[in-house]
């Protein structure tokens, strides 16, 4: 294979050359106003054909009034705007021609109904999934399957998003290595750590997920397979208002969710906060069957575990905006998240010399698990607007602390078949970790001229982490810690970044972003009982790409080309041992090397509803947690640097009109991957097919009345040397508008309870199988309640210099 840093220059220049590079870049702008030319905000404002009237494109005002639609093909169009308590209106016919590509419309004004309005009957819905050129946005908020479920299991039905729930792992496009962010926050938390924090989170609290695969330079640099950004509700109207969510069901074990929501805001102030909770019961029934070969000698391992989980969770919110004048606003937010997950339940292992032989030991072992954590993070935002052309500035300041208390106690009974007496041994693994962070970034963007703008900005995070393992063993109540095992360790990590964008119009029809971020990073992984130290500083570029150019009226074509990093983690490096059973543990490695993934990527959008995309991804250094044998009745679970890995992949989203009021949404990702890796001392060259298919679909039935039908199915793949068969579940959901203030929605997860975690691994010393069923199909009633006055007032609608501060504020 040719190097990648010129394939990507030279596919570059094919397209740019193929598409012919021609055409300027259009927009549509003006203001929505009252009567007494007062800005509207959040009014309507739908682009329409002028031949048939029929949608182009639409958005919501700015608090000012204000709307620009971008990328508007050459035509004859007209411009509607409307808002609850005001009669819609049109433009008149204007034209977007090479000519005439940018058009600043006369203020449309909104005249008051005559007549009051006593209630809203919502008779379309918005789309759960909507497909934009650069991401994907899972409407949290307008699901009904997703309410009264966590965080945990809306991403496990977003399109290419998988759920590793036996590692507590989670990949984007088949691959590792996501980088998380909570309202565009990265958590820095170890991805186990992120599971559980998701797992307690209620989704009642979420209002979008959105799935960013090409992340341009100012964002972090972290995360090879790009970022999920969770966005929590904040309501910005004007007023105080909230609402309040209930929910309760049952699989096997029964669950209940409660959140509030409540804002309240003026023309200088907005306050703003959310509380949830969430508990419930849930179960792991693990299966696995291994065969071990060691010269002459095979050893048949059957095992299976039967645990019981409680989670008990609680998350929370508060925050203010105030303006301070006419161009700065200033910013508090405070997050907390609590969980507390419980584990209990037996453990069987029978070992023998050949598959039908007889038992040579037995081991019966009950386990305990208690993982609690507390993890509050506070923030200090300014944004700053200069006067005339100077630019816009953000700066962020967080401040986070997590304090986790882990343990794991098993107490295992043994027989030998030529022992009759049976030893009862003791294991107890005790883990207090306290992570501090701290992060400050600080940005700012300037117009260059008419067609260039430029944004630069500089971050420095810094993360310590203290981990003080205790291992102790021994027989059943008399253990003693063992010092070689036990391990207390250390962590610190330093990233100073420097980014700088440029975006800009250079040549007609075509927009492009060229971007470089700059990371020093600082590690120093420090192990006090074993003695060992190992520091690093490394400095990385990362150049990032993007070509966007209309085609013609209907079509859009995206290039982009971006470099990422994915640094291990504490847990990854700590080379402290975890048993999940005497037969099995996990350590660290401090030596990781951190992987790097190139990823060029073309999208097509067609109509802005029908999205494909093709892209290709090479990682070096791959991390990936091998499963291997120790002995013949031990097992390891070691992360390692094993080889690289090439990744392609094709997706197709569209929306389909299956009768009046029933639509569907699709998207289909098809996969090809190859791994060269070695494992076992052995070097392996594994290609595979696999393709995964998100379907969701909304039905509206009137009276109030909607349903929705959602699933997933994902083909035979393979991870590296793990294979996976055929999975997938599907949900179901029913909801009731009871009156304007009023939701009640009825939902079904894993309808068929085919939602299993199935792989088989085979080499020619090592074969494993393993299932894990977990309590996935669950029924929930969720009830929603809006209060605060939602009528608008006229004198809700001045204008002051500090609405458009607060509106940049409202994400």
């Amino acid at each position: 294979m040719k190097p990648m840093h010129v394939t990507p220059l030279f596919i570059i220049w094919f397209v740019l050359q193929y598409s012919g590079f021609a055409i300027g870049q259009t927009y549509l702008a003006g203001t929505i106003q009252t009567s007494e030319k007062e800005g509207i905000p959040f009014a309507n404002v739908l682009l329409l054909q002028a031949k048939d009237s029929s949608l182009v494109k639409g958005m919501v005002s700015s608090q000012s009034g204000k709307f620009r639609l971008d990328h508007i093909q050459e035509g004859t169009y007209l411009l509607m705007a409307s808002m609850i308590g005001y009669k819609k209106t049109y433009s008149s016919h204007f034209a977007i021609s090479a000519e005439h590509p940018q058009v600043e419309l006369p203020a449309l004004i909104l005249l008051p109904e005559t007549r009051q309005l006593e209630q809203v009957t919502v008779i379309a819905q918005k789309p759960i999934y909507e497909q934009q050129i650069d991401r994907t946005i899972i409407h949290v908020a307008n699901s009904i399957i997703s309410g009264g479920s966590t965080a945990l299991e809306v991403l496990e039905k977003a399109p290419g998003v998988t759920v590793d729930r036996r590692n507590d792992g989670i990949s984007l496009q088949g691959k590792d290595g996501v980088l998380l962010m909570i309202d565009g926050k990265q958590t820095y938390l170890a991805m186990a750590d992120v599971v559980a924090m998701l797992r307690s989170m209620s989704s009642d609290n979420i209002e979008k997920v959105e799935l960013i695969t090409s992340p341009s330079a100012k964002y972090d640099a972290a995360g090879n397979s790009g970022i999920i950004n969770i966005r929590l509700k904040k309501n910005n109207t004007v007023g105080t208002n909230g609402s309040l969510s209930i929910a309760g069901g049952s699989g096997r074990y029964d669950r209940e969710r409660g959140s509030l929501q409540v804002n309240h805001r003026t023309q200088k102030l907005n306050l703003f906060g959310n509380v949830s909770a969430t508990r419930g019961g849930n179960y792991w029934l693990l299966t696995t069957d291994q065969d071990r070969q060691a010269e002459d000698q095979h050893t048949f391992i059957n095992q299976t575990t039967n645990l019981r989980f409680r989670d008990h969770g609680q998350n929370a919110k508060a925050g203010m905006d105030y303006v301070l004048g006419k161009n700065t606003t200033i910013g508090l937010v405070w997050n907390g998240f609590w969980s507390n997950h419980q584990e209990s339940g037996p453990a069987s292992s029978y070992f023998r010399n050949r598959p039908d032989g007889p038992v040579y030991m037995d081991a019966q072992t009950d386990k305990t698990l208690s993982n609690v954590i507390s993890n509050q993070v506070g923030n200090l935002n300014v944004t700053h607007k200069f006067t005339g052309k100077g630019g816009d500035l953000t700066a962020d300041v967080d401040i986070g602390h997590l304090r986790k208390v882990f343990s794991n106690a098993l107490l295992t009974a043994t027989t030998f078949a030529d022992q009759p007496a049976t030893t009862l041994d003791g294991l107890l693994n005790y883990m207090p970790v306290g992570i501090t962070i701290f992060t400050a970034k600080t940005d700012y963007s300037q117009s260059l001229s008419k067609s260039w703008k430029m944004e630069a900005g500089y971050k420095y995070s810094a993360v310590k982490t203290d981990n003080d393992l205790t291992f102790s063993l021994g027989p059943a109540g008399e253990l003693q810690p063992n010092p070689q095992l036990s391990n207390h360790f250390q962590y610190t990590e330093q990233i100073n970044a420097l980014y700088a964008n440029f975006w800009g119009k250079p040549i007609a029809a075509t927009e492009i972003i060229l971007g470089l971020r700059a990371e020093h990073t600082h590690p120093i992984a420090h192990s006090l009982n074993l003695q060992k130290r190992v520091e690093r500083n490394y400095l990385n570029l990362f150049p990032s790409v993007f070509i966007s150019r209309t085609l013609s009226r209907q079509n859009r074509l995206t290039l982009s080309y971006i470099r990422r990093i994915n640094r291990p983690n504490y847990e990854l490096l700590n080379p402290g041992r975890s048993y999940a059973d005497p037969y099995l543990y996990t350590q660290g490695n401090p030596y990781l090397q951190p992987q790097y993934t190139q990823t060029l990527e073309v999208k097509h959008g067609y109509k802005e509803k029908f999205f494909t995309s093709l892209s290709a991804s090479y990682t070096d250094n791959l991390i990936f947690t091998l499963v291997q044998p120790i002995t013949q009745t031990i097992t390891e679970r070691l992360p390692s640097n094993i080889g690289k890995s090439q990744i392609y992949t094709m997706s197709v989203n569209f929306p389909v009109n299956l009768l009046k009021g029933w639509s569907l949404q699709t998207t289909i990702l098809g996969y090809y991957s190859r791994f060269q890796y070695r494992y076992l001392e052995q070097p392996f060259a594994v290609e595979q097919l696999s393709a995964r298919l998100n379907a969701s679909s909304a039905i509206i039935l009137g009276k109030g009345w909607t349903a929705e039908l959602s699933g997933w199915l994902n083909t035979p793949r393979m991870n590296t040397f793990i294979h996976f068969p055929w999975l997938g579940t599907v949900d179901a959901g029913l909801q009731k508008t009871l009156n304007a203030r009023l939701k009640a929605k009825l939902s079904v997860q894993d309808l068929f309870h085919t939602n299993r975690i199935i792989g088989e691994i085979h080499t020619l010393s090592f074969n494993r199988d393993f299932r894990i069923t977990l309590d996935t199909r669950v029924a929930m009633l969720n009830l929603t309640y809006t209060f605060g006055n939602e009528k608008l007032k006229g004198t809700r609608q001045r204008k002051t210099g500090s609405e458009d501060e607060l509106q940049r504020t409202k994400e």
